[in-house]
């Protein structure tokens, strides 16, 4: 009897035993599934991370192609070859050369000529969009003839331009300066070969300071006043 009743306790116990193994059991995978839900959201937010960087990648790439205009609202703009710090010689001002024909003068230039409001097909006085502050070209019948300078920094190559005086101009170029009846401008007369036809000529104020300067053919620069048949 009490080997029975030992048995059935054994029996009892394994049972028990099983039990708890199964509810361990239970428990381990309990905690698995839980562990492996929680690490969901942290693939979920790599996948959006990539494909955020994506996104800005290809953003990247589109702004590569953006014009400047596009990027900036306008345009940039290579600078002229024209500019302030050329001078005037009887060749002409910097790159742009008395013969010159409208279009190879604004190529030489760099920068587009505007046409003044006054003027012919004929006679017509051009100013550049920028580079040479003062300065104005005479076309006749396309092609450049006169330089004039009316305003700001551009002297002759010695270094004679608005502000100077009759007497250092005078004085620097001897011989070779002619002065108007009037006193009122100095002509500079070449005497090489070739310059000849040439002429450079100051505009003066009653006290002898230069006002304005140009460069051209005799025929074409000797008028104050360019274009005045035209």
């Amino acid at each position: 009897m009490k080997m029975a009743n030992r048995k059935i306790h054994v029996k009892k116990l394994g049972g028990l035993l099983c039990a708890l193994t199964f509810i361990a059991a239970g428990c381990s995978l309990s905690s698995t599934a839980s562990d492996s839900t929680t690490t969901l959201p942290n693939v979920t937010t790599t996948a959006l991370s990539t494909d955020d960087t994506t996104t800005d990648a290809a953003a990247s790439t589109s702004g590569d192609i953006q014009t400047a205009a596009e990027r900036y609202g306008s345009e940039t703009t290579t600078p002229p070859t024209l500019t302030n710090a050329d001078t005037i010689t009887t060749a002409g001002l910097g790159p742009v050369r008395i013969g010159q024909t409208l279009a190879d003068a604004e190529e030489a230039a760099g920068v587009t000529f505007n046409a003044a409001s006054t003027g012919s097909e004929s006679c017509q006085y051009y100013t550049p969009a920028a580079g040479a502050t003062g300065a104005s070209f005479m076309v006749v019948n396309g092609e450049v003839v006169r330089v004039d300078i009316s305003s700001g920094p551009i002297t002759t190559k010695s270094g004679y331009g608005i502000g100077s005086t009759k007497d250092a101009i005078k004085t620097a170029f001897g011989s070779k300066i002619q002065e108007s009846s009037a006193g009122d401008s100095l002509t500079f007369v070449p005497v090489t070969d070739g310059d000849n036809l040439m002429r450079v000529i100051w505009e003066l104020d009653a006290s002898g300071v230069v006002t304005s300067l140009r460069v051209g053919r005799t025929s074409h620069v000797t008028p104050k006043i360019g274009c005045s048949d035209g």
